[in-house]
This record gives structure tokens, C-alpha cells and sequence, in this order.
């Protein structure tokens, strides 16, 4: 049939509306990585939507690392961490050299042991024969740092290997990640992680989406994404082309790892180091958190981080309001409902304003203004979006709250949210209270007026 295909390579892989979200958290992610701030990943899609596939082939464009030579825990040169090297002097580590890696990407598989995700005793130095020693052996998590950790269908991972999802909890909850590895008969060892955690799901299968299993897992993930099968013909053709490996398909024969991430790094990026993230942007991701009751605090965490690295992923300089927009939209997908996610964004947009340094003090007259007291119909229309105080987990509701688990949440980058359709599959949340009659209503608690509303 002529044409020579090497392994599918990740610009090979065909980019189409449903995926493009994937793409670019996963470059996000790995600027972030790069700059020793995990931007943990979570994709949601129905099987077959290629999200596994581009979160492997993204292993393609991933940088290197500098580490101590031949530590199997990655220690950093000039911030060793590991048991073997954090006590050492400066001119012992000198000894020992370094060496340049590609970065770690290793991936937890169904199969796994907590003691081969953790780590174990090392019985090869156990058991040789001359001069046994009883040593640690790192697992996958401590092998990864500075690195990428891939979990495929995480959910199922969670039901069947709940402890599994207990070490996960405790290296993602915060930044570093901690993990404690313990054996019989040797010292405790507590290691800070710097990893960062990939993760796929099918929702629609059993047992279920991850934020209904595990939602402390769940908020872990900084960035969210949905992904949904091609809706263009065209696009699906390519798939289809690079699947059966015929000649014609528009990307051509695969590249070289080294020529993908030559390709992948061109400009206009810079170095995230670099970036400046204003206090005007700050205060407005506070201020969208306090006024939204978001759940978690990461999640203000999680937009600012995501917005330095599209900042730099567009070549700016500071981050500016579009970033924010970008960083919210992978940010909240998991974390509000579809709509309110909408309104967030379509709010974002109608502000005039830029965060640039000299137009710090116009950010402040628009956030004064956007605190006054708000219309009768603002409050009515903010009253039946809440979400009922008494149900647990806050304002969320997961997808498993729907009807059906056909229409799942997606956003597109930058700032575009998919329409919200009408019975769509949107959780419905009850009132608090009770309703009462009319006639049960003292006169003093009945609104006759808009004023009535007013503090």
C-alpha cells in the first residue's frame, strides 16, 4: 500500500474541536512541570475519544531533567531529597556527577501494589551474596518525581484499589506532595514529591464518574477535561486514516521524539520563571471565589497556576485577563455546574479590562462596582442557581446527579463554553425549606417590593 508509519508520534494525532481542550492542558501541564509546579490532569470521555492515547503520546514532548547520577529517586543537584543523598555535602554530590534524563513518565496500571506504587524493600541488595543489606526500594510515585504519573481509568482504579487512591491523596494534596514509605524493620522515610498525576475516566462506566466515588480525589486535579468523539467528518477521516495506516493522511510519516519536541517548544513560548501574575489578577480570582463559593481553595490555586502557563504558551509576558478565562475554564469544569461555569465565563468576558500595571486602579472601580447591591432580578436569578446549603459537597453537583450520562460537561479553550441545552442532563437541587402557605407567612416576612429585599 506504500508509505512507511513509524509508532504513532503526538503530532501525528489529529486535533479536532472535541479534543483541542486536551491538547492544550496537557502542554499547560507540562510547562507547569517543567517549572516544578504540578498541574495535575484529569480527562473525562466516553472510550474511544482518543483521551489516553494523546495523554501517552504527550510523553513524546515532555523536556529533561537534571538529577544526581544514577538516583533512582531523581534528587535534584543543587536540592537533593532522597534518603540516600538530602544528608550529603556539597563536595560528596559533587563526586558523584550528574546526568541528564528525559523526564520521568511512568504510569500505574490496575495490577499494581500499594508496595510497588510506595515502594518496598529492595530484595536484590537483600539477597545477594556478598554484604546483604536491607534497603528501600522507590516505588512508581517516588521514581516520577520531577516527572509525569499516568492513571488509566482512575475511577475503576479508586473502587478496586481504594488504598491506592489513599497514597494518590496524600502526594497531589499539596505542592510538593508528601509520601511515607514504611517497612519492618527499617527506618520511616518521608520524601517530598514534585509529581505530576495524569489521569483518565470513562464516566458512563461502572463504577461510575470519579467526583462521585472519591470527590476528595476529585478536587485533587487542578485542570479538567472532557473530551467527546469528533463531530467532523474530516476529522474523523484522519483518525481514521492514521488508524489503518494508509498513505494520505495529512500529518504525514511519525517524528522522531527529539524532532516532536523541537516542534512542540517553537515560539512564541517563554520561560514561566518570567511571568508576572499581577495583584489585580489575584484579587479577582478571590473575589470570583468568595462571590461564587467555590468548594475548594485549590481551585483559585489551580487558575492562577493554569493562567501563568497560558501565559507563557501564548508568549506573554503577564498574565492577562484572557489567561485568567483559560485557567477558569479547566480550573471549574469539575467543580460547578455546566451552567454556572457559563455564566462565569461569559461574565469574565464582558468586563472591559486588561490586568496590565497601569490599569490596576480601573480593575479596582469595576470590582467596587460589581459589589454593590445587586437588582431584584439579579438576586431572584442567583437565588434558584445556588445550590441547596444543606445537601453535602457545597455547590457542586456531579454527573452522576443527572438523568442520563449522555451529555457531559465540555469546555473549549480559551474562555468557550459548549451551549447549555434544556434538559441536557443538568442536576436539579432542592430548596432547604419546606414550602409554606401564603396564609402561614407572618406579614413582616412577606417581599411586597423590591426594597423589601434590600439590607
Amino acid at each position: 500500500m506504500g508509505g512507511v508509519f513509524l509508532s504513532k508520534s503526538y503530532g501525528q494525532l489529529v486535533r479536532h474541536r472535541e479534543n483541542q481542550s486536551l491538547f492544550t492542558a496537557v502542554e499547560l501541564s507540562i510547562l507547569a512541570a517543567e517549572s516544578s509546579t504540578p498541574l495535575h490532569l484529569h480527562a473525562e470521555g466516553l472510550r474511544g475519544t482518543g483521551k489516553t492515547t494523546i495523554l501517552r503520546a504527550a510523553r513524546q514532548i515532555c523536556g529533561e531533567i537534571v538529577r544526581v547520577s544514577g538516583c533512582l529517586y531523581n534528587c535534584a543537584p543543587e536540592a537533593p531529597h532522597c534518603p540516600e543523598h538530602r544528608h550529603m555535602g556539597q563536595q560528596s554530590l559533587k563526586s558523584l556527577g550528574v546526568e541528564v534524563i528525559p523526564m520521568p513518565f511512568l504510569e500505574i496500571s490496575h495490577g499494581a501494589k500499594v508496595a510497588t506504587v510506595v515502594g518496598s524493600i529492595d530484595l536484590a541488595r537483600l539477597t545477594r551474596q556478598e554484604g546483604p543489606q536491607a534497603a528501600l526500594l522507590p516505588g512508581t510515585l517516588a521514581q516520577a518525581h520531577r516527572g509525569v504519573v499516568l492513571v488509566d481509568e482512575i475511577n475503576r482504579l479508586v473502587d478496586t484499589n481504594p488504598e491506592i487512591a489513599d497514597v494518590l491523596l496524600d502526594v497531589m494534596g499539596t505542592k510538593p506532595g508528601r509520601l511515607q514509605i514504611e517497612e519492618v524493620g527499617l527506618p520511616k522515610v518521608e520524601l517530598p514529591l514534585t509529581v505530576t498525576v495524569w489521569a483518565a475516566s470513562n464516566p458512563d462506566e461502572d463504577p461510575g464518574p470519579l467526583d462521585s466515588i472519591r470527590r476528595q480525589l476529585a478536587d485533587r486535579f487542578d485542570l479538567s477535561v472532557g473530551v467527546k468523539a469528533p463531530s467532523d467528518a474530516q476529522a474523523l477521516s484522519q483518525i481514521l486514516m492514521l488508524s489503518q495506516r494508509l498513505p494520505g493522511s495529512m500529518l504525514g510519516e511519525g517524528l522522531p521524539t527529539a524532532e516532536e519536541r523541537k516542534l512542540w517548544r517553537r515560539e512564541p513560548f517563554t520561560k514561566t520563571d518570567g511571568i508576572v501574575i499581577p495583584s489585580a489578577a489575584i484579587e479577582l480570582v478571590a473575589k470570583l471565589y468568595i462571590e461564587r463559593n467555590i468548594e475548594s481553595v485549590r481551585a483559585a490555586e489551580a487558575i492562577l497556576i493554569a493562567a501563568r502557563m497560558h501565559c507563557a504558551y501564548r508568549g506573554g509576558h503577564g498574565v492577562e485577563k484572557v489567561d485568567i478565562v483559560a485557567g477558569l475554564t479547566l480550573a471549574l469544569r469539575h467543580r460547578v455546574r455546566p451552567e454556572v461555569l457559563a455564566d462565569i465565563v461569559a461574565e469574565m468576558n464582558s468586563i472591559p479590562l486588561t490586568l496590565a500595571k497601569e490599569q490596576q486602579k480601573a480593575l479596582s472601580n469595576v470590582a467596587e462596582q460589581a459589589a454593590s447591591p445587586p437588582n431584584f432580578m439579579a438576586r431572584l436569578r442567583d437565588v434558584f442557581k445556588s445550590a441547596n446549603p444543606h445537601s453535602p459537597g457545597g455547590p457542586h453537583v456531579s454527573q452522576s446527579s443527572a438523568p442520563y450520562h449522555g451529555a457531559y460537561r465540555h469546555v473549549d479553550i480559551p474562555g468557550r463554553v459548549g451551549p447549555v441545552h434544556a434538559g441536557s442532563g443538568l442536576g436539579s437541587v432542592a430548596p432547604p425549606l419546606a414550602a409554606r402557605q401564603l396564609v402561614e407567612i407572618p406579614g413582616v416576612e412577606q417581599v411586597k417590593s423590591q426594597g423589601d429585599l434590600l439590607p
